[in-house]
């Protein structure tokens, strides 16, 4: 097994693991962005110098258990999570290193990114900006606010990438507010392309990151995402775990799903 899908098994685990011993919500939503999160840090660490912005700041443990397999965090750290006076707290928090803007009231990532975004052109910096969203935060309009000065200002050092799994906190985004075509949105912005990309290879994503990264215009990354992949318990009932905390069956059964994927040729 390749280092870069050890990292995706070992933060998915993290996440289990702290989200069933903290009883603290919102697992599904953590493994929905997991393998995204680990490729864009695989990047970070080994291709180009990058800020990441996770927009979604509910995930923060998945951006927190990230952060220790990449050597920002001390793994022993995320015991600490969603407790008392912890900095480890239940949204994004930038008081930790490798995160540039605390985020959970959603919608403020995109526009935040795009001035510092902004500024390193200004400084010829080589420093990448990668925004991860959540599908259902683009019902907030300071997303297409940011989307219409990034094509303005002409930033090419600025991409997004949509955790695409078609649900919100209660229903679906498409009986929410309806994103569809959303290809056809972003494209209509004169942002360079929109790629569809599975959200669960690690493969996929990095490769796409990679196309992405040497565009003349920014790009925009539609990830199809499952939300509690890859718990079949979970993902049949991506809504509910929204608000709930991992089980001890569920940690059986993510174990039971690794250790058949290490013996599987």
């Amino acid at each position: 097994m390749s280092a870069i899908h050890e990292s995706g098994w070992r933060v998915k685990e993290s996440i289990l693991r702290i989200s069933e011993a903290s009883q603290t919500p919102h697992v599904s939503s953590c493994l929905s962005c997991a393998d995204i999160l680990v490729a864009l840090f695989h990047r970070a660490q080994n291709t180009a110098p990058s800020e990441v912005y996770l927009s979604k700041g509910h995930a923060a443990l998945a951006m927190y258990a990230t952060l220790a397999e990449f050597g920002y965090l001390d793994k022993h750290e995320l015991s600490s999570y969603g407790g008392d006076g912890t900095v480890l707290e239940g949204h994004v928090n930038s008081r930790l290193p490798g995160i540039p803007l605390s985020t959970g009231s959603l919608g403020h990532a995109l526009a935040f990114a795009a001035g510092r975004a902004f500024l390193d052109r200004a400084k010829n910096s080589p420093v990448e900006h990668w925004v991860v969203l959540s599908d259902g935060e683009l019902d907030e309009g300071s997303n297409w606010e940011a989307l219409l000065l990034i094509n303005s200002l002409g930033l090419s050092n600025i991409n997004i990438v949509i955790d695409r799994n078609r649900l919100q906190s209660i229903r679906s985004t498409e009986s929410t507010i309806p994103l569809e075509p959303l290809a056809d949105k972003f494209l209509s912005f004169n942002w360079k392309k929109v790629e569809e990309v599975d959200g669960h290879s690690l493969m996929s994503i990095s490769d796409a990151l990679d196309r992405a990264s040497y565009s003349e215009k920014p790009t925009c990354l539609v990830a199809s995402t499952i939300k509690g992949f890859p718990l079949k318990s979970m993902m049949e009932n991506g809504v509910l775990h929204h608000y709930r905390a991992a089980t001890e069956s569920q940690l059986s059964e993510f174990s039971a799903l690794r250790a058949n994927e290490e013996v599987t040729p």
